[in-house]
């Protein structure tokens, strides 16, 4: 009898200690603050030719977010955009233009986050004086040339801020 009371006195406190050992607390979640930057960069290029206003740009994020030593946002993680301007090349050799606006990132537990910024652009080429100095000494003809479009190329980098606190799991 003594040996199973001792063995149950094993048992018990086995299970006591499973207890306890799997009730550890989950991680609290980092807070990201409001006006943290991320900078982010384009992954293809972009033109004035064949953008239009509301297409949506897919981004990357450029380098770790870190919050006290965890990385809350990685590098790599995808991002988007917003077309907010664009301007086809005009005649008069008046330049293409293009601006773009990031909107989200996502975080390392999944969720998209919420970003605040300025619109960031491009324009082309100005080629007015050359147009009309040609026109008005060789040929009229000249006024019909176009200046040239505005192009973000791929990996063109942009920094943002969070727009709101937001905890990350």
């Amino acid at each position: 009898m003594a040996t199973f009371l001792t063995r149950l006195k094993g048992v018990a406190a086995a299970l006591v200690l499973l207890t306890f050992v799997g009730r550890a607390e989950a991680p609290k979640p980092t807070k990201l603050k409001t006006g943290t930057l991320v900078v982010l960069e384009t992954t293809s290029p972009l033109s004035s030719k064949d953008a239009q206003v509301g297409q949506s740009v897919t981004l990357r994020v450029k380098y770790d977010v870190v919050i006290k030593g965890r990385a809350v946002i990685k590098a790599g993680a995808a991002g988007s955009a917003q077309v907010v301007g664009a301007a086809q090349r005009r005649g008069l050799g008046k330049e293409g233009s293009l601006s773009i606006k990031p909107s989200v990132v996502q975080a390392v537990d999944g969720q998209m986050v919420p970003l605040s910024s300025t619109a960031v652009g491009s324009a082309g080429s100005d080629t007015k004086g050359a147009t009309i100095g040609l026109a008005v000494v060789v040929s009229p003809l000249f006024l019909l040339k176009k200046g040239k479009d505005a192009t973000i190329p791929p990996g063109y980098e942009m920094q943002a801020n969070v727009a709101t606190d937001v905890d990350i799991e």
